[in-house]
């Protein structure tokens, strides 16, 4: 487990935090890899009921670090623990539960589309920024994201990547429930206790049949988007983009 996702397991509630605060919680290649295996872990352990996703500090996740970017750009082959980690999020069998605070930008927005509850603080702040970067959707989020609000909001959100508040992911359906801020991990632990004291077969089996007619057009959009974004990583306008990112980050 890297150090900048730490686990724990209460009452049948496994507790993933994205800890990397100093940075926003942006997910590095490492923190892919753990999360991939955390959630593997949880589906092989029948003590675990539910997975909660939460992040330390002020933001849940700023998204891929930029960084990292550049590096898999010069090194394609190290995209593959991110790609796994999106299939494992795709296809995970138990209830996942996500407790939002802050920001919640590129991965650590389209995350959220797969997770069964978003609970998230009323001043939480959600963004796409794919294509400001040069890069398209990723995470079967073009075809999620229409799915849930239509063709021509989903444009807007994904093509625009404007940054959009609690009070409007809620209307979009992109969240169950809005709470005051610092409260978030809070809501989403007690909805993880209710759901972990349910029958646990039955919860598996009625999440599989809420979501099993959707999984070959999600796995499809995956595989898609992986393949046109690993592309576009090493690309002039995303090269620009990132080294445009990072300047800033100097100043």
């Amino acid at each position: 487990m890297s150090e900048f996702v730490r686990e724990s397991v209460e009452s049948g509630v496994q507790i993933l935090c994205l800890n990397r605060p100093h940075k926003k919680n942006a997910v590095t290649i490492e923190m892919y890899q753990a999360l991939s295996d955390a959630l593997h872990k949880a589906e092989a352990d029948p003590s675990i009921k539910v997975t909660l996703v939460h992040g330390e500090g002020a933001d849940f996740s700023s998204g891929n670090d930029i960084n990292e970017f550049v590096q898999i750009a010069q090194t394609p082959e190290k995209m593959s623990p991110v790609m796994a980690f999106l299939q494992t999020l795709t296809i995970y069998k138990k209830p996942l539960i996500a407790g939002v605070e802050g920001r919640a930008v590129g991965v650590g927005a389209t995350m959220l589309l797969h997770c069964d509850m978003v609970l998230a603080a009323r001043d939480s702040r959600f963004q796409f920024p794919f294509v400001q970067l040069g890069l398209v959707p990723e995470a079967a989020s073009s075809h999620l994201l229409p799915l849930l609000i239509g063709h021509q909001k989903a444009f807007e959100k994904l093509i625009l990547g404007e940054v959009f508040g609690g009070e409007e992911a809620l209307e979009m359906g992109m969240l169950n429930h809005l709470c005051e801020s610092g409260e978030a991990f809070d809501m989403a632990l007690a909805y993880a206790n209710k759901i972990a004291a349910l029958p646990v077969e039955a919860v598996t089996l009625s999440k599989d049949l809420l979501k099993y007619r959707a999984q070959d057009d999600i796995q499809m959009a995956l595989m898609r988007e992986g393949r046109i974004f690993k592309d576009r990583l090493a690309s002039a306008e995303a090269r620009q983009a990132f080294m445009a990112f990072l300047s800033r980050g100097k100043t």
